[in-house]
């Protein structure tokens, strides 16, 4: 299992309207793949930072939806809204308690 954890520095009080995106979008985008186990969109409202993680059976598929037009055209509505670039780490779960 993996976690793919995505972090990003957002425009001043722009967290709620990145939310409502997120839920909008995110259920179409992950809808055809299989090895998508779920996600989580956080917020660091003192930084003005969201992070999303994202866990996947596979890490293979994440970069599948990650090269996807889908996947880059959404995330075109999203950045418009971002104070600098994203951080994404792809992270393989060793120990699960």
């Amino acid at each position: 299992m993996y976690f793919v954890i995505t972090t990003v520095a957002v425009q001043e009080g722009s967290i709620p309207e990145l939310a409502t995106l997120f839920d909008e979008t995110n259920r179409a985008l992950v809808a055809d793949h299989d090895d998508w186990l779920g996600a989580w969109f956080t917020a660091n409202h003192e930084r003005s930072e969201v992070t999303v993680i994202a866990r996947w059976s596979n890490a293979e598929s994440y970069e599948t939806l990650r090269t996807s037009d889908d996947f880059q055209q959404t995330m075109g509505r999203f950045a418009e809204r971002f104070a600098g670039p994203p951080s994404v780490s792809v992270n393989e779960v060793l120990v699960e308690m």
